[in-house]
Order: C-alpha cells, then structure tokens, then sequence
C-alpha cells in the first residue's frame, strides 16, 4: 500500500518544470528525498500540499484523489516546511488553541509531554525561540496532528546535531505505527543514513534514482586508488582527483590492485560522485 502515488505529474514554473513525474511513496516507510538546490524538491512538496497547482497528472493520497476528498486528505496530511508558517509573534499557548479548534482530535495530552521533554517554554513567543526550538516546535504540532502522512521539507537543516538527533528520534517513533508515511526532504544525507528506508534523487526536475537504501548503498563500492587504470575508468563513476590520488564509485565489487581501497559508500558519498557524473551511471 503506498501512501502517495504520483503519476505523469508535470508542474511548470517556466524556468523550472517537473515533467511527467512518477514516483510511489511507500507505507510504513521513511523516503527521503535528496538533490542539488533547485532540483525539484521543494516544488514537489509544495504541490503535494496543495501550495502549487500541477498542469497535469495524478496524486493519490492514501488511496484518494484530492478532489472530492478535500477535508479528508488535508486531516491526513501534515507538513513541516523549511520555515514556520504561523505567527512568530505567537506564544506556543496561542497556537494550541488554534490548532485545537481547526484540527478534530488534536493530541493535547502528548503535544504537552513532547513540549515538556524538549524543554519548549509555553510562555515565550516562538520568535523568542532558537532556531533548532522552532524546528522541534513545528514538528511537534504536527505529529499531535495524528496525520497519517508526514511531509517534511529540511527538518534539520542549520541545526546544530544534538537538535538533529531529537528530530530524527522524533520521526523514528512517529514511524512506530505502519499505517504511517513520511517523505523527508534533506540536504543532510548523513540523516537519511540513520533512518530512511527508500531514497529518491532529483536533477533537474527529473528522478534520476529511485531504490530501497540498502539495496541501493550494498550496488555500490567506494574506490580509493593511486593511479587509475583504464580498465578502472570504464567503470567508474563521479571521478575525483585530489592531492592523494583518485575516488570514484564502481558497480564493480571485485576492484582490487595495488594501492585500491574499497568500502560501501554512504548516501552522501554516492550522492556526490552521482551527481558529479552528471547524474549518470544510475
């Protein structure tokens, strides 16, 4: 069961389109979204919550399409942009009541414990907050949301990694139930190593990856070596040279010579050199 099915979308800015994009969100599971700026992350999110209308195509939410099931997928569905969208002027208590007003079953009872464990002042305005404060803030009023589908745009990006952590913890446990779905947006691979089960890498609007991590991390191997040889270069990708010699990824698992080393990449590594090889060799 999939908790968003994209099909032939295509969303176009002028400068900038999405063209015929397909893309299967699994349940239950943590996808997360990766790519340069400007590649089509963000536009993707915001047409998915209704912020940016597509020309054509198809999204299913959970099974339905929005039209029709309007109130239905916006109740399912929570969001936590790269910045807040509400008054910062606020105090958290302010924004309690409003959420509780416009949000059917709103979870007071865990908003408050989640409130007390990350150490969020009720009584301060959320501009007063630090950063990795508002962050954590944003996440919590839409977890206490009981949405079945979590979108999230940069969630731990320009935080320091203690507030990291907690964020990712949060989304850990959100994940606890499997009729749950999170699509997680981040330039910090490093995240999405600790907890993503699927990862999608855009270029240019286009999907340019689409696999499970561990499938997708154990295809590959990290080459460190002193020289290349040409028998190396027909199957490397994303090559870098530096003061030490030459890096690039390979499919090739047997690499061996003298002076190779070899490792399983991480997501960050395979996203440089992938991207360094202009997205090729996918």
């Amino acid at each position: 069961m999939y908790g968003l099915e994209i099909k032939d979308l295509t969303v176009d800015l002028g400068a900038f389109k999405l063209e015929r994009l397909n893309l299967n969100i699994k349940k239950g599971c943590i996808t997360g979204l990766i790519g340069r700026n400007g590649a089509g992350k963000s536009t993707l999110i915001k047409t998915l919550t209704r912020q940016q209308d597509a020309q054509s195509g198809s999204i299913l939410y959970n099974g339905l399409k929005f039209n029709g099931n309007e109130a239905q997928v916006m109740n399912s569905l929570s969001c936590v942009y790269d910045a807040p969208h509400f008054n910062m002027a606020l105090k958290p208590k302010k924004i309690l009541k409003y959420y509780c007003s416009v949000y059917e079953g709103f979870d007071t009872e865990r908003y408050h414990k989640l409130m007390e464990k990350f150490r969020l002042p009720e009584d301060m305005r959320i501009s007063k907050y630090s950063f990795g404060m508002q962050r954590k803030y944003c996440i919590i009023l839409a977890l206490c949301r009981k949405s079945e589908l979590l979108i999230l745009d940069e969630p731990t990006s320009g935080i320091d990694p203690f507030d990291r952590n907690e964020i990712v913890s949060l989304i850990q446990d959100y994940l606890m139930d499997e009729n749950h779905t999170v699509l997680f947006s981040t330039h910090i691979t490093e995240d999405l190593d600790k907890i993503a089960d699927y990862v999608v890498m855009f270029e240019d609007g286009k999907i340019t990856l689409d696999d499970d991590k561990v499938t997708l991390t154990e295809r590959y191997r990290l080459v460190q070596c002193d020289n290349m040889t040409a028998e190396m270069q027909s199957g490397a990708i994303g090559i870098k040279k530096n003061m030490f010699g030459y890096t690039f990824l390979t499919q090739d698992k047997e690499i061996a010579g003298e002076g190779v080393k070899t490792k399983i990449p991480t997501l960050e590594e395979i996203f440089v050199h992938m991207l360094g090889n202009g997205g090729e060799g996918i």
